[in-house]
């Protein structure tokens, strides 16, 4: 009777306790996508705060600036024919909460410098350096189909040029693109695209702009031809010399190291000096028995004329 009442006791308690449902583990949230590396630039050149530089050089800036936005800066070395000297202390700056990116082209404006970013990093060169840099960045595209306005944002956010659909275009902008392009400028990728989705490109400075075909025959006139490849830095072997002893011509005055930026120029070959020719002989003096004084010798007595004939 008593084990009766027991098994009927726990049976009570088992139905009113809350049944435990042994549930899967939830599966883990998925890892948000890496920024990439043109994102994380961007959001670095973008924090605030104090910038404050008192007489320093251009290159402890850009060291300084490296450091707190883990940016890559590269200044263009055409920049040094016109005796620009990044080592020179010429940066006085105070500037209480700005970006990092205002701050920097507040110190460049007195080179008359520009900076901007490119998928090498942040590019610091004159207005129309930086703009020929930007435009002409090699990119690669392999399109199937893919809308025109997807495929131009893409390239605009991998390589940090300025590319403006005209937003009047609506559902043409998203017009099927198949094309594929290699190892092409960036001006001419976006130019081929645009045709091929009837439409058409022009250059405003530093701005690609896309809009249809016939605004941009009206605009043509007054908009900016395409950028033009710099000019390369030629390079000559040194006499007797093989392809590793190449190093770029030296610019007057301007010290290239091979290994870049900022070191020591490389030692230019032994330059071979020809003799002068020997000076004339100076002419004999002869001196004269009564005033002791010198006079050059005379030349040689001419012989008699001969006399006249008879008339």
């Amino acid at each position: 009777m008593r084990l009766t009442l027991c098994r009927l006791f726990a049976a009570a308690v088992f139905a009113a306790s809350p049944a435990v449902a042994t549930a899967a583990p939830a599966p883990a949230a998925p890892a948000n996508k890496a920024a990439s590396p043109m994102d994380a630039a961007r959001k670095a050149l973008d924090e605030v705060g104090d910038m404050n530089y008192q007489g320093k050089t251009l290159n402890e800036v850009l060291e300084d600036l490296k450091g707190k936005a883990k940016v890559n800066v590269i200044i263009d070395p055409m920049v040094f024919q016109f005796g620009f000297d990044p080592n020179q202390p010429a940066v006085t700056v105070n500037l209480k909460q700005v970006k990092l990116k205002d701050g920097l082209r507040q110190a460049l404006a007195p080179f008359n410098l520009k900076c901007g970013l490119t998928k090498d990093g942040l590019y610091i060169s004159t207005e129309d350096g930086l703009t020929t840099k930007q435009l002409r960045q090699r990119v690669s595209v392999d399109c199937d189909g893919t809308p025109f306005a997807t495929a131009i944002k893409q390239l605009a956010a991998d390589t940090g040029a300025n590319v403006v659909i005209d937003p009047r275009l609506k559902d043409k902008a998203n017009a099927a693109v198949t094309l594929k392009l290699e190892d092409v400028p960036l001006e001419s990728a976006i130019r081929l695209m645009a045709e091929v989705a009837d439409l058409g490109a022009v250059r405003m400075s530093n701005v690609l702009f896309v809009t249809t075909a016939d605004r941009a025959e009206k605009l043509r006139p007054s908009s900016d031809g395409p950028t033009q490849p710099a000019p390369g830095n030629p390079v000559f072997p040194f006499p007797g010399g093989g392809p590793d002893r190449l190093i770029p011509f030296p610019v007057p005055g301007i010290g290239i190291a091979p290994g870049g930026m900022g070191g020591a120029a490389p030692a230019l070959p032994p330059v071979e000096v020809k003799p002068e020719p020997a000076p004339a002989p100076p002419v004999q003096a002869v001196p004269l028995p009564a005033t002791g004084t010198t006079t050059p010798a005379a030349p040689p007595a001419l012989p008699p004329a001969p006399p006249a004939p008879p008339k």
